[in-house]
């Protein structure tokens, strides 16, 4: 009987219990704190979440930065080669990426602040991210303005060379020309010297100089004298007095026909026995006349 009471009187506090628990659950205060604690929950969640997406940013951000420092270098190597064009396309191609990556760390920081984020380490992070892309964007702009000011300065060189190498064809044509007029006055100085020079002569027995019109026939009392007609050209042989300083007569006896100084030649008798005629004059000797006539015997 009393095993019997004590029993009833567990189940009876056992229900209580259960009673009692059931009224907690289904208060106003009980719900609440669940739903704080899942708020804290998801807000936790959110918060790492929104941390890795910006410690991704920021990693992909300092590659971003890493390839800029490896292209700088190559832009380096090609504007010391000459390389302008390639290395203005490489700038452009990095200033695209600086500015890709001013865009994630804008949309960070807006993360960061939509979240209330009070990471001062992460902040300080962004905070170097943001100056070294400006220092970056900085010295870039430079380089393009140096490399562009280059090739400003080598198309005005091009064209100053273009314009020298138009200037050595005119003047190229202009000596072409000088070379030929040069040509065509030293031709008639030539011609015109030795027009100057030119003489005739003629060097035959006095029957043959009768026959050619060189000398007249003369008379019994009449010596042969030189003819004081024109003479015809075709009856003598042409030289050059500058040249003309020994004449071979082949003959024994010789008589000079033409008008000569005396003192500006002689008839030297050579070692075949025969007469030679030495110009020792040459001014003098043609000074008469340009006709050299000699009659031999």
């Amino acid at each position: 009987m009393i095993m019997r009471v004590r029993l009833s009187v567990y189940v009876l506090f056992a229900t209580a219990l259960f009673l009692g628990s059931c009224n907690v659950e289904r208060s106003e205060k009980y719900q609440s704190l669940l739903a704080e604690r899942d708020s804290l929950y998801t807000e936790a969640v959110a918060t790492k979440g929104g941390f890795d997406q910006a410690l991704n940013t920021i990693n992909e951000i300092e590659e971003a930065l890493e390839s800029v420092r490896a292209a700088e270098g190559i832009i380096m190597v090609e504007n010391q080669e000459g390389n302008t064009k390639k290395a203005v396309s490489e700038i452009n191609a990095i200033q695209q990426t600086l500015q890709e990556n001013r865009n994630k760390i804008n949309d960070l920081e807006k993360s960061l602040a939509e979240q209330g984020s009070q990471s001062k380490a992460l902040a300080q992070t962004v905070s170097r991210l943001k100056t070294q892309l400006e220092e970056k964007d900085n010295f870039i702009t430079s380089l393009k303005n140096e490399l562009q000011t280059s090739q400003n300065q080598i198309a005005e060189l091009s064209n100053q060379v273009a314009d020298l190498n138009d200037d050595i064809l005119t003047l190229n044509d202009d000596i072409e020309n000088l070379n030929v007029q040069n040509a065509a006055q030293q031709a008639t100085i030539s011609s015109q010297d030795a027009a100057l020079n030119t003489v005739w002569v003629a060097i035959a027995t006095a029957q043959v100089l009768k026959e050619r019109g060189i000398i007249t026939k003369g008379g019994l009392f009449q010596p042969s004298e030189l003819s004081k007609q024109v003479l015809d050209k075709s009856q003598f042989v042409e030289a050059d007095k500058r040249e003309l300083t020994q004449i071979p007569l082949n003959t024994k006896r010789a008589k000079i026909m033409s008008k000569h100084p005396e003192s500006s030649y002689e008839l030297v008798e050579n070692e075949n026995g025969s007469l030679d005629m030495i110009i020792k004059d040459k001014d003098a000797f043609w000074s008469v006349t340009n006709y050299l006539v000699v009659s031999i015997k």
